[in-house]
């Protein structure tokens, strides 16, 4: 039988083992979608993650000051989707949030969605300086590429 295990690393310390880390006991739903997403598509999409979450005790609510996670409820925490077949864990997503949005569904039930993207949104904004790249491969000025890309301290290792 597979487990699956979504976690949030809300001390950005890349152990993913804090207490309330391990959100998949509130996980309502949970789509993530990685690279290509159309037929013939020439690049691949950022990758996309949004999890709805049971939010009753306003545990994920950003501005509520008495949950346990106050302040720690923001953009930029890693999120990771894990499944163990009883064998192997494997790794099936890895992102950063983007937003968090609570809200109250038309039945009451207080719920939280937490939207979440790949490394792509770090390779968007960055910017290079890179001289002119003459009788290189492609390989090598991927490279050096990525060498100029900017990643928050705590976010690295997931890399």
């Amino acid at each position: 039988m597979t487990t699956w295990t979504i976690s949030i690393d809300w001390d950005r310390n890349n152990d993913y083992s804090g207490t309330y880390d391990d959100i998949t006991n509130r996980v309502m739903q949970t789509n993530w979608f990685l690279g290509m997403r159309k037929p013939y598509q020439d690049v691949a999409d950022n990758s996309l993650c949004v999890i709805v979450l049971s939010n009753a005790d306003r545990l994920y609510s950003p501005d509520y000051a008495s949950s346990p996670l106050f302040g720690k409820v923001v953009p930029q925490r890693p999120v990771r989707i894990q499944s163990n077949d009883g064998t192997t864990t494997r790794t099936h997503w890895v992102g950063w949030i983007d937003a968090i949005k609570p809200a109250v569904n038309k039945n009451g039930e207080r719920v939280v969605q937490i939207l979440a993207s790949g490394a792509m949104q770090f390779l968007k904004a960055a910017e290079t300086h890179l001289p002119l790249q003459q009788n290189k491969r492609t390989d090598e000025v991927i490279a050096e590429l990525i060498k100029e890309v900017v990643i928050p301290p705590a976010l690295s290792g997931a890399w």
